[in-house]
């Protein structure tokens, strides 16, 4: 994967900004290597993890911004693999999520068995990824959605061996129109996170700058490190790490404590040569709005958000995806 030394990534960022109310430059808070010339043909479909080994640092709110705002123009694909399912919920809303549980749609779980088990059929049934994967946003581009169930976790537990490679096989035998497939991640390491790796070419690593803020970090290197020496084939790198939660636009930067914080992440980044995003994502109480669809009064949520949106698709851009 390219790196991007200080000086030049910032004044990219400085051409990218100018202009543009919602974003203005910041500094690169992570050391960097010389630039190479971004591709200019496309690379094909682009599969991306949002993972941390921490449990809220923002996952779900990301994933799922970055899916509707991708959507605008590009097909995207959104994957919920955390029992929780809070992304499927935030896709779907309340209602539609309800209606998905009642009448037993097909979900992530049944990608994992490897069939749509004896329903309205009398017996088992092959996959359609039509089915599986259900339109949930169609504005300039298209996003679709494979939802998560509540009882994903418990069906995993009962299986004698779940398969971590048969999500990765679903997504290469059906989906050949998608531009990027974003995948939400649980904060554990487990048969969901090595099918998410098996699936990926790239992950997106949410940190909030507070106390603990690293202890995530250690754990996702050594995961990472584990899954490419068990398949050295498969590239897989960190596309960088995004600042959520970073204090109050316009009022409280965070303060002493998140300048501590922002210390330990950078240490953190340049030892394992891992890029820092330089928007950093401000809290907005519009967030919990936006997730519900809500978009009456999202408050600085769209201004906090979509400068980093930019530069995730710019990131991928230089890498031949998303063009």
């Amino acid at each position: 994967m390219r790196r991007h030394n200080k000086n030049h990534m910032c004044a990219l960022e400085r051409r990218e900004t100018q202009g543009d109310p919602m974003s203005a430059p910041t500094e690169t808070t992570a050391a960097m290597t010389a630039a190479t010339p971004p591709k200019t043909e496309p690379s094909g479909r682009v599969a991306v993890s949002v993972i941390n080994m921490k449990g809220g640092v923002g996952k779900t709110t990301i994933a799922t911004m970055l899916g509707r705002q991708l959507a605008r123009s590009h097909k995207v694909l959104a994957i919920d693999l955390d029992p929780q399912a809070n992304m499927s919920q935030a896709l779907m809303g309340e209602a539609g999520y309800r209606a998905f549980m009642d009448d037993e749609s097909p979900s992530v779980v049944e990608v994992f068995k490897g069939y749509q088990p004896p329903g309205s059929a009398a017996s088992p049934a092959p996959l359609d990824p039509a089915t599986v994967a259900r339109t949930v946003r169609r504005v300039g581009g298209e996003l679709r959605l494979i939802p998560s169930r509540f009882d994903f976790s418990d069906n995993l537990c009962e299986a004698t061996r779940t398969d971590d490679q048969a999500l990765a096989r679903f997504i290469a035998d059906g989906f050949d129109d998608i531009d990027i497939v974003l995948i939400d991640c649980a904060p554990t390491e487990s048969v969901l996170t090595r099918a998410a790796y098996h699936t990926s070419r790239y992950v997106l690593v949410p940190v909030r700058p507070e106390f603990f803020a690293t202890i995530g970090f250690p754990l996702l290197h050594r995961s990472l490190e584990g899954f490419r020496n068990q398949n050295p084939g498969h590239k897989l790198d960190v596309l960088g790490i995004v600042i959520n939660n970073a204090g109050y636009d316009g009022g409280n930067d965070g303060g002493p404590e998140k300048e501590r914080a922002m210390g330990e992440i950078e240490r953190e980044a340049a030892a394992h040569d891992w890029r820092i995003f330089s928007h950093q994502i401000s809290y907005s109480r519009g967030f919990p709005k936006m997730m519900r669809g809500d978009y009456s009064w999202p408050g600085n949520a769209r201004t906090s958000f979509y400068p980093f949106g930019k530069q995730f698709r710019r990131a991928l851009s230089e890498e031949g995806y998303l063009l």
